[in-house]
């Protein structure tokens, strides 16, 4: 007869005891608060030339938008209702490209000439107004959820003159006058300690 190495269990032995529950777990979860979003007109002329060649036409621009410091301010005494709210100061820049044609030849009719790439930084500051479910407090979380260029327009200034012989169209320019609208949205979550 074999020997059987494990017990058979019963649910009516009183001497089997029966296995442990899982212990719960403490995890720590982030609640949100509230939700922001800002547009912010954002308007600054650039130098093109000198040092970089003089701007014909505007070939293609990307530009990303970078935040670098943000602060949670809490409004303790503005409330309307069961709303609260707060401000989220911002600071940041646009990193922003120009791609361009320039005019090195020219005939009476046609002109050509490189295609040069000019890159700047455009910083800027803005606040955030927060809607949230209860008072925000100090040591919340603020999380940026998207920031972004949501349009642009580009203006072309200070005309250089035509030169002799090209033709009356081929101007360049030295500066152009960017106007950009900012969209920045943000979250405020708080950590709770929850059993699961």
């Amino acid at each position: 007869m074999a020997y059987n190495r494990y017990p058979i269990v019963s649910k009516t032995n009183p001497f089997v005891s029966k296995p442990a529950p899982d212990p719960k777990r403490l995890i720590q979860v982030p609640r949100i608060i509230g939700f922001g979003e800002k547009q912010e007109f954002v308007v600054r002329q650039l130098t093109i030339s000198p040092p970089s060649p003089a701007l014909f036409r505007i070939i293609a621009t990307d530009k990303m938008v970078v935040i670098t410091d943000f602060k949670l301010i809490p409004l303790h005494e503005k409330k309307d209702c069961d709303k609260f709210y707060a401000k989220v100061i911002i600071d940041g820049y646009i990193d922003k490209n120009i791609n361009y044609k320039t005019i090195t030849d020219f005939t009476a009719t046609d002109v050509n000439g490189p295609v040069y790439q000019f890159t700047t930084r455009v910083p800027f500051a803005t606040y955030v107004e927060v809607t949230a479910t209860e008072p925000v407090r100090e040591t919340d979380t603020v999380e940026i959820l998207d920031a972004f260029v949501e349009g642009e327009k580009d203006e072309l200034l200070n005309p250089n003159p035509v030169a002799v012989g090209a033709p009356s169209w081929a101007i360049t320019y030295n500066s152009v006058l960017e106007k950009m609208l900012i969209c920045i949205k943000l979250k405020i979550t708080r950590s709770d300690h929850i059993f699961c």
